[in-house]
Order: structure tokens, then sequence, then C-alpha cells
């Protein structure tokens, strides 16, 4: 679908399973960062179908529940990241935005997964107190452990605690992360994630290239 932002007069073009069908939703322009509103009919005898899609989730998955939805759009080749925490935002994001991440703040569990159907973040924060819970009944937790192997592989995923010990590798396996990050060593944040990233990256590296030499890519 191709839309016109109504601030700057620029085209946006929006891959067709990014768009809830039969709901309204909005995109942030990745140019002015203006917020476009995008109204469609709504067919409520569409049912989608269940059959899993070349990124191994299924078009139900992708329904959002909600009639108004907001989708976060970046431009090709731009780093995303979503940030879940309710009280270091604003210092996550400050970090995040330094390393050159488009960053999106999620304000509930709901708006979380909302946006996680429709946009495959690089980077996803998460407190574990976010929302007014804890690890046991996190939504947000439960949503991103069980997503497929090819899709997890693309999504840096980082926990924040009180009790965790940075770097932490048991506490992260534990917890389906890629790292864990105590609160109080968020002032080093940047310099953690930066070396986290290029780790992943190597580590990924090695493994696919591990594959094609078995035949297995």
């Amino acid at each position: 679908m191709k839309i016109t932002c109504n601030s700057c007069g620029k085209k946006i073009n929006i891959p067709d399973e990014k768009i809830p069908q039969g709901r309204s939703f909005s995109v942030v322009c990745p140019h002015c960062k203006g917020k476009v509103n995008v109204e469609q009919e709504r067919d409520s005898s569409t049912n989608p179908p269940k059959e899993a899609d070349s990124s191994g989730v299924s078009a139900e998955q992708y329904q959002p529940p909600g009639d108004d939805v907001s989708l976060d759009f970046a431009e090709e080749g731009q780093k995303t990241a979503m940030v879940c925490d309710d009280k270091n935002s604003e210092a996550i994001k400050s970090a995040l935005k330094e390393l050159d991440y488009r960053v999106s703040i999620a304000s509930s569990s709901e708006d979380a997964i909302n946006r996680m159907k429709f946009t495959l973040y690089d980077i996803i924060i998460l407190n574990e107190e976010f929302d007014n819970s804890m690890s046991e009944n996190n939504k947000v937790l439960k949503y991103i452990q069980p997503i497929s192997m090819p899709i997890r592989r693309k999504i840096f995923f980082v926990m924040v605690g009180n009790n965790f010990r940075t770097f932490d590798n048991m506490t992260a396996f534990a917890k389906s992360a890629n790292l864990v990050i105590n609160t109080k060593d968020l002032p080093n944040f940047k310099s953690i994630i930066k070396k986290s990233v290029s780790d992943n990256e190597v580590f990924y590296k090695v493994f696919k290239e591990t594959l094609r030499g078995a035949g297995k890519m």
C-alpha cells in the first residue's frame, strides 16, 4: 500500500503483509516523523488464514485485537528498537538513538505485543517489571518466548531487572533472552549493548557459515 504523508507530502510504501485487514491504523513518517492515519473499510466477515507464512508466523497472529493499530515504519536499512520499561525508557531511548536505532516506546503490554505483530525489531528491551508485572506473568515475555527460531534469531532481546547479574548467560538462557542487565548498570547501557550486539552478530555469522558448509542453508 502506498500512502502520502499529510505533513511533508512524502510517499510511504507499506508492505501489504504489515497492513491490518479491515482496520484503521497509523504510521510514523520516516521523513518528518509526523503521524499518518489510514482508514480502511471494515469487513467483519473476513477470517484470516491460520497457515504459517514464509516467516513462520501465522496470519492469525498478525491480527491485532484493537480497532486502531499504530505501526512502526522505518526506512530501508534503518535499525529499529522497542523499549518496554516504565522507569528507564528515556535513558535507554537516548542510548539507543546514539547507536543509530529508531526507537519506539511501548505504553503497555498490549501495545508492545500489537507492535511486535507488525514490526520485526532489531532490538527489544524489556524490564521484567514492565506494566506492573514480574517475569512469571510478564505478557511481553510470554509472547516472545514461543517465537520460532528463524524469526527469533533476528531479534536481540534484552531483559532488565533489579536482581539480574549483567552478562549472566545462564539467567539470559532461562529467560530466553540474549542478554540480561542489572538496572544499576544502565548508565553503561550504550557500551554494553554495543559490545553484546557486535558479539551476537559475529556468532551468527559463524553459525550461518557453518550451516552453509553443512548444506543446511
